[in-house]
């Protein structure tokens, strides 16, 4: 196993006393005091940088950062900028305590506030006795102000989330051929810490894509995650990375970034870097084996190099309000994942870990109608739950979806089932409207020829207008007088409700303009709308949503 350098904190840190420099100690201000955060800049020379910056509640000192974020301030010395996070600690503060932002033992002022903030009214359940106790056995204030035991001290949360990493990593080399090894903050504290940084809050991991291009990138990406999410594991899809959880315990994850060198060469970062250089083709020399707190991981061969690479020249200071957004200097947005995509990875990870066995109440209310065609095309079947429910009460039932792994749990379960005589299901995007075209001719033939019930549940509000355009534009097109349709969706008096599942993208639509749409550009008489809530309601939520019946117009 090859060593990479350690950098300590201790060989470049700048403590809290008097100037190096011997000239006047450094100033600063508190611009922003908010419950979430404390903004602010210190003005000292330029020797004098880092300048340790601490967060103090009376005579406790609870957490801490360096001044080193480039600023604009305008000033005779050099000024730099620092962050900390507050989330946790006013829950630890009463009325009568003053916290304060100090710089070498003195508070700096604060914008409209004087020198010090007391908590809001009311303030914290818990005593700052408790924290100081926590603080002293190891506790600290992560990089979104969350007080956490020290991720150097949280053996158990080291060895999780080192098992998912390797799980991980051994699927992704096998299936795909690559090598995954530490990145970002999880490679800043092997490099300068010999381990984890204490203030983290996750572990970050990528590999080097083969592709040369930003797309082509992005869209292997997306299939990795697909790859994942077959092999167990629970995976969001993120603009430029992916978040895979432990599927029996979601608060260990880790983040899978995909990195690429484009046409010219150069190894390109679609989440960013906060440094200036270039690292070439020529001069990546790939990973190896090294030892990350006492466990094997993979690793760049010129660790410290990618290191101020990725944070530039400052990044042997520790700074726990580290902030990317004001930090990032470029990044590779040609890499960065559609939306199309994470909506693909969510729909593909809800089926692996869902299933809903009944049909739901918008099938029951269509199905128990005696006018409606027996054979259904379901738009947006996801798993088949309703496309199931038609094939047992003796409908043809015919689901599409773009989810691969819906679909072929469908196909698998219907197999299980013998229904594949009674129902099939197709992979299927829908912004593909001649792919769309195809499916409903194959539901047509299905039929023999007779009417079809256009069948869309939960599956208007999750596409994009442009999409549903093109989608009811195709079906306007190839209906006959006989067929149905049958939609229904969340209206945009449902934007408020509280949701049971997160995390992907809704286009809440006004259902009467919907209606009237049906009526006059797509050539159905309505049958029956309705709009309210009552109608689906499902672990406590309750949405408003529309439902209409209709029936092609005779002559449209």
């Amino acid at each position: 196993m090859s060593e990479i350098k350690t950098v300590t904190n201790e060989e470049h840190s700048v403590g809290a006393g008097p100037s190096r420099t011997g000239n006047a100690l450094p100033i600063g201000m508190v611009e922003e005091f908010e419950q979430r955060y404390v903004i602010g800049w210190v003005e000292a020379e330029e020797a004098d940088f880092p300048v340790k910056v601490s967060l103090w509640v009376n005579d406790l000192e609870v957490a801490s950062t360096w001044a080193d974020e480039p600023s604009r301030h305008n000033t005779s010395r050099t000024t730099r900028g620092f962050r900390i996070f507050l989330k946790d600690i006013w829950q630890f503060c009463t009325r009568a305590d003053r916290v304060t932002v100090r710089v070498s033992g003195r508070p700096l002022p604060i914008s409209r506030k004087g020198t010090f903030k007391r908590p809001g009214r009311g303030g914290g359940t818990r005593s700052l006795e408790e924290l100081r106790s926590l603080l002293e056995r190891g506790h600290v204030f992560s990089q979104v102000g969350r007080l956490q035991l020290s991720k150097k001290l949280d053996l158990k949360w080291q060895s999780s989330v080192l098992g998912l990493y390797h799980r991980v990593a051994m699927v992704v080399r096998e299936k795909h051929g690559y090598d995954a090894f530490v990145i970002y903050g999880t490679l800043l504290g092997l490099v300068r810490e010999n381990g984890f940084i204490g203030h983290d809050i996750d572990f970050d991991a990528a590999y080097v894509s083969r592709h040369r291009d930003g797309p082509s990138a992005a869209a292997e990406l997306r299939d990795i995650a697909f790859t994942l999410i077959d092999a167990g594991f629970d995976v969001e899809c993120r603009r430029t990375a992916l978040h895979v959880h432990d599927p029996s315990d979601h608060r260990v994850r880790i983040d899978l970034f995909d990195l690429f060198f484009n046409e010219s060469g150069e190894l390109s970062f679609p989440f960013g870097i906060a440094g200036t250089g270039v690292i070439s083709e020529a001069s990546w020399r790939g990973v190896m084996d090294a030892e990350l707190a006492g466990h094997p991981v993979r690793a760049p061969v010129d660790a410290e190099m990618l290191v101020e690479h990725i944070y530039g020249s400052s990044w042997r200071t520790p700074i726990a309000g580290f902030n990317w957004d004001r930090a990032r200097t470029r990044r590779a947005k040609e890499g960065w994942t559609p939306l199309s995509y994470s909506e693909e990875v969510y729909w593909a990870n809800f089926y692996a870990r869902n299933e809903l066995a009944a049909g739901s109440t918008f099938f029951e209310a269509v199905s128990g109608r005696d006018d409606v065609p027996r054979t259904v095309v379901d738009i947006g079947c996801g798993d088949g739950r309703d496309t199931f429910a038609f094939a047992r009460k003796g409908f043809r039932a015919i689901g599409i979806d773009r989810s691969h792994v819906g679909i072929r749990h469908a196909n698998e379960k219907a197999e299980k089932g013998g229904l594949e005589a009674k129902l099939s299901f197709m992979a299927v995007d829908v912004a593909d409207i001649s792919a769309v075209r195809v499916a409903i001719a194959e539901a047509r033939k299905a039929a023999n020829d007779g009417p079809l019930l256009y069948y869309l549940r939960f599956f208007l509000h999750s596409v994009t207008e442009e999409v549903q355009t093109g989608l009811m534009n195709a079906i306007s097109d190839v209906s006959r007088e006989g067929d149905f349709f049958a939609a229904e969706f969340r209206t945009e008096e449902d934007a408020e409700t509280p949701k049971v599942y997160g995390g992907h993208y809704r286009r809440y639509q006004n259902g009467k303009a919907f209606g009237a749409a049906l009526r006059e550009t797509y050539g159905f008489a309505v049958l029956h709308e309705e709009e309210g809530r009552g109608l689906s309601p499902f672990k406590g939520e309750d949405p408003v949503l529309y439902r209409v019946i209709a029936q092609r117009s005779i002559g449209k």
